[in-house]
């Protein structure tokens, strides 16, 4: 069905960073051309490898993002909620998707058909940098990720983590205060490479210093700032968790 651009969660949309700083014609062009589809948990929306749908939203649940390593296993990447846009590469590039996006619970989205999105832009050529404002702006988190990354310490890496985590997930809803964040210790690990043992030492860590707090499934991040000097103060403490157990351990 079509997303009435009266309705709730067209509402959502227009508050998050990208969608929101669209023109407005190009807001309603996009809303006029998708519709909205449901999903059951561990059901694909995205499949790494096949050719590209087009560019969804999340309305309701949440997404997993997930890459496929050549060990066989599927690294986690992202867990996304109400507010996130994805499936922009395989829409710019024309190319089979570079990983899988799966529902990790009942979930319900918004997508624009790459068809659709290849009539948008046909017929206003000046839309297509708005598209591919979106893509940019994760490169520019992806390739601090690659500079940095193997750097950091798993003690550096969390703080990084969880501050780019706030910060992705302001952009998709507007927040001020502190922001939850719906990802379990169990993915958070998997996320940072470390054992759930190891990241429970390092979160207890950050709650007693007052950056976050942890619930069940759920981060709040307390203060940003914080965790991004956290991250560059972090190596000495990390130092004394080194006989803990590694991610192959758990």
């Amino acid at each position: 069905m079509d997303l009435d651009p009266n309705l709730p969660a067209a509402t959502l949309l227009k508050q998050g960073g990208w969608f929101g700083g669209l023109p407005q014609a190009l807001q309603a062009l996009i809303l006029r051309r998708s519709v909205v589809r449901s999903f059951q948990k561990g059901q694909p929306i995205i499949r790494e490898g096949e050719p590209p749908k087009g560019i969804f939203a999340v309305l309701e649940g949440r997404v997993r993002a997930l890459r496929q390593s050549n060990d066989a296993d599927e690294i986690l990447i992202h867990v996304g909620e109400a507010g996130l846009w994805f499936g922009e590469y395989g829409l710019l590039s024309g190319k089979p998707s570079i990983g899988s996006v799966v529902a990790d619970c009942p979930t319900r989205v918004l997508m624009l058909a790459a068809a659709d999105f290849e009539a948008i832009v046909a017929e206003e050529p000046r839309y297509y940098r708005h598209f591919s404002n979106l893509a940019i702006e994760r490169y520019a988190i992806l390739y601090r990720y690659l500079a940095e990354g193997p750097r950091l310490s798993p003690d550096e890496w969390l703080c990084t983590r969880l501050a780019d985590l706030a910060v992705l997930r302001r952009q998709d809803i507007p927040a001020t205060g502190t922001v939850t964040l719906a990802v379990s210790q169990a993915d958070l690990a998997t996320m940072i490479r470390v054992s759930r043992q190891t990241l429970n030492a390092l979160l207890s860590r950050l709650q007693a210093c007052g950056l976050i707090d942890v619930g069940f499934r759920r981060i709040c991040v307390l203060d940003e700032a914080g965790l991004r000097r956290e991250s560059l103060s972090a190596a000495p403490q990390a130092t004394a968790l080194s006989g803990v157990a590694s991610l192959t351990d758990a």
